[in-house]
């Protein structure tokens, strides 16, 4: 009796040993029940309160591990602890909702997810917005695969990272600027490797980045239009300070490498001057573009989004030679003709420009010189702003809805699609009302009627002749084409004539054995 007692004592400690299921050999367990059965007694509770897991397959063999046996056997296992605490048991995913990422790179001071977040494209598509600045973002971009773009940045004080997939960009910051650590040129090539298309296209951004280079189309635009109708300033460029000796008249402006926003401009008097802002133009190791000066009264700003057009003049009041710096008085006027035929001749650079401004300065001698040309990452101005962005944000719906396809469960299917062939709603309703009234003309080849060579004899031994219904196909092709109307009804009648010539045939050819077994 005690020998049986020290067994029993040994198989609980044996079974209540976690190590025990690990020295089993692999599938010793072969079913649900012992998985159930050694899990309960190693835990000492009844196997009566065992659930089954819901979405286990019950007719799978199942491993036990030891480390996890009683997560296995748990009320509710793996998919109870989802419910209870990890967040991606609440996020819902619907299929029949798919989201569309626009990437806007952009300061903090304009949020863009008002004006875009939530928009469907297609009613299919919700547009969702990421926006960031060029030095928040790093990115990977692949042949196939696409661009995949990290956001590294700081919201109220904490950090955030995301990674996504971008569907489309929106720019309205300046990828390079002489400003150090400020040159995003890589971004935008990394950008266009992907491509993601954007508003304005990369293509244009990339030509940008340069204000002479953009300055040289605006050379080939006036020599189009003429000096009348297009005035440019006179420019002369120097690659690098070497070139740099002296001015054939003064006063002028010197503008050293891709600057913008008044930065790096100087006024120069005198050829001492010039010497000056040579040696400085020497330690940038950057190109300087020299400029006449234009005594101005004002400067005008003509910019087009999509399809609408705003003009602004804008007065110094601090009496600066520089307009945009100290204080200014903004106006907004009336779009002239003559105004607007510059901003379209703009826009057809690089293969078109959605969003554009043209700037010139107006002299005290009445004449009007054109200087620069800006494309997306233009500031806006006036009092009109909010009016600008959603415009802007139209513009985007309307260049997303351009470059995505509806679902294909949404078009609308024909009959003609179920037997692998595609046609359009116009040829569909042409061909179901047969024109009647409709003559064709003698001349024109008739397609209605397939024209075939006639058929070679089928065996030399043959002595029949040929048969009526090939002598009849025959004169039917050379028969002039009937009207248009009676179409469906010809190809019927050769359809069943060309029924009719291939049992011919199948005589024929038993009549051609049967003459040459008989002799």
């Amino acid at each position: 009796m005690s020998s049986m007692q020290n067994a029993m004592n040994f198989l609980k400690r044996r079974f209540s040993d976690t190590n025990f299921n690990s020295n089993l050999p692999n599938g010793y367990l072969e079913s649900d029940d012992d998985v159930s059965v050694t899990s309960s007694v190693s835990r000492g509770t009844p196997q009566k309160q065992q659930i089954a897991q819901p979405g286990i397959n019950q007719q799978n063999k199942i491993n036990v591990n030891p480390a996890q046996s009683g997560q296995v056997s748990s009320t509710g296992g793996f998919f109870a602890s989802l419910a209870s605490g990890n967040p991606l048991a609440v996020l819902k995913v619907d299929g029949n909702e798919q989201i569309k990422t626009v990437l806007v790179v952009d300061e903090q001071h304009t949020d863009w997810s008002k004006y875009l977040k939530g928009r469907k494209i297609h009613n299919d598509y919700t547009v969702r917005v990421e926006q960031a600045e060029f030095s928040e973002l790093s990115l990977s971009s692949h042949s196939v695969n696409g661009v995949t773009v990290d956001i590294n940045c700081y919201r109220n004080g904490n950090k955030v990272v995301r990674s996504f997939k971008p569907d489309f960009l929106l720019v309205r910051q300046t990828p390079r600027s002489m400003a150090q650590g400020e040159d995003f040129r890589n971004l935008v090539i990394g950008l266009k490797y992907g491509g993601i298309p954007s508003v304005n296209s990369l293509h244009s951004q990339f030509n940008f980045m340069d204000k002479p280079w953009t300055f040289s189309q605006l050379i080939r635009i006036q020599k189009r239009l003429g000096p009348e109708k297009f005035p440019l300033v006179e420019q002369t460029y120097y690659p690098s300070h070497k070139q740099m000796l002296t001015s054939s008249h003064f006063p002028v402006v010197l503008k050293i490498g891709h600057a913008h926003r008044g930065m790096a401009k100087f006024k120069v008097e005198n050829h001492y001057e010039f010497q000056d802002v040579v040696s400085v133009a020497a330690l940038t190791n950057a190109y300087v573009v020299s400029e006449t000066f234009i005594d101005s009264a004002y400067d005008i700003r003509v910019q087009k989004i999509g399809g609408n057009y705003k003009s602004y003049i804008r007065t110094s009041i601090s009496k600066n030679w520089k307009a945009n710096t100290g204080s200014a008085m903004l106006e907004e006027t009336p779009v002239t003709e003559r105004h607007k035929l510059w901003v379209d001749a703009c826009s057809e650079m690089f293969g078109g420009l959605d969003i554009v401004a043209v700037k010139a300065v107006h002299g005290k001698d009445g004449r009007d010189y054109i200087i620069e040309v800006v494309d997306c990452s233009m500031p806006l101005i006036g009092e009109r702003q909010e009016e600008d962005r959603r415009m802007i944000s139209d513009l985007v719906m309307q260049r997303m809805t351009a470059c995505t396809r509806p679902r294909p469960d949404h078009t609308p299917s024909t009959a003609a699609s179920v037997y692998g062939r595609s046609y359009s709603s116009q040829n569909t309703s042409r061909e179901m009302t047969p024109q009647r009234n409709v003559q064709i003309p003698q001349n024109r080849p008739n397609h209605a009627i397939p024209s075939c060579p006639p058929s070679a004899p089928l065996s030399s031994h043959s002595s029949e002749p040929p048969s009526p219904t090939a002598t009849r196909r025959s004169n039917s092709v050379s028969e002039p084409s009937p009207p248009g109307g009676d179409r469906e009804r010809i190809r019927s009648t050769t359809v069943s004539e060309d029924k009719e010539s291939k049992a011919e045939k199948i005589r024929s050819l038993r009549q051609s054995f049967a003459n040459l077994f008989s002799d």
